[in-house]
C-alpha cells in the first residue's frame, strides 16, 4: 500500500531533480566534447573545470535528498537479530551523528570558500573564482544538515522507522 507523499518527499524530489539535471548536463557536455574532438579536431581545454564543477554540484545537491529519504549507506550487521527498540535508539543516534557531521563540515568549509572569494583565487583555464566551486558544497552540506533536522522533527511526531534503508518516514 502506498502512502501519500509528505513535505519531505517533495523537498527530496526537488533536490533529486536538480542533481539529475546536473548529471544530464555532464553526460551531454562530455558527449558533445568528445564528438567535437573527433569531428572538428576541437580541443576543449576548459572541459575539466566545467565537469569538476558539475560533478561536485551533482553530488552535493543530491545530499539533502539522501538525508530526507533516509538513504545513507548503512551496513546491516545486527538489525536482523536485535529487537526494534534498540534499533530505533541506534537510528536516533545515527541521525544525530549525521546532522553533527554535516553541520561541522559546513562550518569548516565556509571560511575556506570565503577565503577563495576574498583573495580571488581563480581556476587556471577558465579564470573563474574557485568560490563558485565551493558554493554547491556549501549549499548541499547546509541543506542536508537542515534536512536531518527536518527528519528528526518528523521522527518526533511519528517515531523513527524500525529498519533503515529508505524506510518510509
Amino acid at each position: 500500500m502506498s502512502r501519500p507523499p509528505t513535505e519531505l518527499d517533495r523537498a527530496a524530489g526537488v533536490f533529486s531533480l536538480a542533481a539529475a539535471l546536473f548529471l544530464l548536463f555532464m553526460m551531454l557536455f562530455t558527449t558533445v566534447s568528445v564528438t567535437l574532438r573527433y569531428v572538428a579536431n576541437w580541443t576543449g581545454e576548459n572541459d575539466v573545470d566545467i565537469l569538476v564543477w558539475a560533478f561536485a554540484t551533482c553530488i552535493f545537491i543530491a545530499l539533502p535528498a539522501v538525508t530526507l529519504r533516509d538513504e545513507h549507506v548503512a551496513v546491516d550487521l545486527i538489525d536482523q537479530v536485535v529487537p526494534a527498540r534498540p534499533i530505533r535508539a541506534m537510528r536516533w543516534f545515527g541521525l544525530f551523528l549525521i546532522v553533527v557531521f554535516l553541520a561541522v563540515s559546513f562550518f569548516q568549509a565556509l571560511p575556506v570558500a570565503l577565503e577563495k572569494l576574498e583573495f580571488g583565487e581563480n581556476t587556471m583555464s577558465l579564470d573563474i573564482n574557485r568560490f563558485w566551486f565551493w558554493l554547491p558544497m556549501l549549499i548541499g552540506l547546509g541543506c542536508a544538515a537542515l534536512a536531518g533536522v527536518a527528519v528528526a522533527l518528523m521522527w518526533l511526531r511519528r517515531g523513527p522507522p524500525d529498519r533503515g534503508g529508505g524506510a518510509p518516514l
